[in-house]
């Protein structure tokens, strides 16, 4: 009986993995879209060594900040290859609060039009209590630094 539970078990693993390994890129990023989903935030060792930054410059040792108004996103749901939203901007808005943010970095629990705030910039949209808020946001220019906070290099794409 025992070895029967294992092997139902077993199979259902090897399912489930192989659904994930078959999961295809949905996302892209398309200028002057308007997509609905929601954001959630992070915060603490989620900061460490962010993806975009470690993997397309090999700068590993970038720690995001608190204070910074950057976002994630789950790469693997962008088509044209895992890091195709690096660095790019994005105009997040719920009901009359907007925010710019920039993705540079992964989130790999997120769900397709799931964008993960830093506390700093989910708090411009919702008490961090709430946790989760429904947004809608498109993909945007970056704009000048001004006070925006996140590493100076490298340069945002252009488009």
């Amino acid at each position: 009986m025992k070895s029967t539970q294992l092997a139902v078990l077993l199979m259902a693993m090897v399912i489930a993995l192989v659904s994930i390994a078959e999961a295809k890129a949905t996302q892209t990023v398309r200028f002057g879209r308007k997509l609905s989903g929601k954001s959630t935030w992070f915060n603490g060792h989620d900061l460490k060594a962010v993806a975009c930054y470690g993997d397309l410059e090999g700068n590993s040792h970038v720690n995001a900040g608190d204070s910074w108004m950057i976002g994630a996103v789950h790469m693997g749901h962008y088509k044209g290859g895992e890091k195709t939203a690096c660095f790019e901007c994005a105009k997040i808005t719920a009901g009359k609060r907007s925010i710019v943010v920039r993705i540079i970095d992964d989130c790999a629990g997120c769900a397709p039009n799931q964008i993960d705030l830093t506390a700093a910039a989910f708090k411009k949209l919702a008490p961090l209590g709430q946790g989760v808020v429904k947004t809608t946001y498109e993909f945007v220019r970056c704009p000048s630094r001004g006070n925006m906070k996140w590493p100076k290099s490298p340069k945002p794409k252009s488009h």
